[in-house]
């Protein structure tokens, strides 16, 4: 460019033109002329990678997206154009040619960072319609990457403006490293958290989280750089510190959800009072009832309805067979003998499984009357019965 100018110049100076109108109007034409240049080669890039990119199945999914990339891509690209060519244009006074180089330098340098961002929000939806987001959180990575972008943006922008080395500019941040530490103290923690959360794959989108401290108790429908956003089963949201998941405990229910069933573990408690010792018509009337069989030999009725209930919780079609499935009893206590169902759905959808856990229980509950045992309720100092 430089030497189009000074042949401009020279052929307008042989002209009754004076020397000084030659060089502006030299300078003039070589401006327009670099800056319609520019911009006839940003259409042509774009109109050849609509054309020859924009078949792809994939970025048709984020038309919008790419196209945005796209628009960043041409700015770079022309501010980059003007940026090597305009300062020669500008020879002829070095004062407006030095602006006009700092000016379009920052004009760079900030599309370039720019660029940067657009590229990896593109790549981070372009990730989600592949693998749905529901593994490491891209998002948290995006984040750094952009933070990381334009703090060296930033620091070459302010070299080129005051006319020293990002080299002198780092050097100088050193003394203030203590005085930025404790005035971004939360952020810098966030950040951090942020970063572990999401390489220890503690939390993913979709996962439900239970966290009673900060009244969360639902699916995570978001992770950011320094929060998580929690969206409860009354459809009000939470928003967690990421900190907080690192420095507290809460309850991630995914490897329930990932597993081959649901757990139930719960139990009724038994009136002391109502277990009896088995004899021989006991015996043959519980057979007759069909509760239990002639070749069971329980030593009390609270022994032969354990036989009964494990017998109904291996015949049950929604209890998994493949898991651990028994029935069995707790310490007893003051407020009678505990009996637990320890067993796993097939299912592990919560309202399926609170289906099938409230039949189970609800089959207990009118059935052991029939073994002459007493539900332990409390009413004053009596046991009730469950005939009662």
């Amino acid at each position: 460019m430089k030497e189009i100018l000074e042949l401009l110049e020279s052929w307008l100076s042989q002209t009754s033109i004076h020397p000084i109108f030659a060089k502006a109007i030299s300078s003039f034409i070589c401006l327009v002329t670099t800056v319609l240049s520019a911009a006839l080669i940003c259409v042509a890039i774009s109109f050849l990678v609509k054309k020859s990119l924009f078949k792809s199945p994939v970025i048709l999914t984020r038309k919008e997206d790419s196209e945005k990339l796209l628009k960043s891509s041409v700015r770079l690209i022309f501010l980059w154009i003007l940026y090597a060519w305009i300062p020669d244009t500008l020879a002829w006074n070095e004062l407006i040619r030095s602006a006009a180089q700092q000016i379009l330098g920052v004009a760079a340098i900030a599309s370039a960072a720019l660029e940067i961002c657009t590229a990896v929000s593109w790549a981070l939806t372009l990730s989600k319609v592949k693998s749905s987001a529901k593994n490491l959180s891209s998002k948290v990575m995006a984040q750094v990457v952009k933070i990381i972008t334009w703090c060296a943006a930033s620091i070459i922008i302010v070299s080129i403006l005051i006319g020293k080395s990002p080299v002198f500019i780092l050097s100088g941040l050193g003394a203030l490293t203590a005085i930025l530490m404790l005035i971004f103290k939360d952020s810098i923690v966030g950040l951090v958290a942020g970063i572990q959360v999401a390489q220890n794959d503690m939390v993913r989108v979709g996962d439900w989280i239970t966290m009673p401290k900060h009244n969360a108790d639902g699916n995570v429908i978001d992770i950011a750089l320094t929060t998580v956003k929690v969206q409860n089963f009354d459809n009000t949201v939470t928003m967690i510190p990421s900190s907080a998941l690192i420095s507290e405990s809460f309850v991630n229910w995914r490897y329930m959800s990932e597993s081959k069933g649901r757990r139930i573990k719960r139990s009724v408690s038994i009136g002391a009072t109502s277990v009896k010792e088995m004899d021989d018509s006991l015996h043959n009337e519980f057979v007759q009832k069909g509760l239990i069989e002639e070749s069971d030999k329980p030593i009390s009725n609270l022994a032969a309805f354990e036989v009964w209930l494990n017998r109904y919780l291996i015949s049950s079609d929604s209890i998994s067979k493949e898991l651990t499935c028994m029935v069995r009893q707790n310490n007893p206590s003051d407020t009678g003998i505990p009996v637990e169902v320890y067993a796993f759905t097939k299912t592990r959808n919560w309202t399926e499984y609170e289906n099938i856990q409230t039949e189970i229980f609800n089959q207990i509950f009118i059935t052991i009357p029939k073994f002459k045992l007493q539900i332990y309720q409390r009413s004053g100092d009596k046991y009730l019965s469950s005939e009662d």
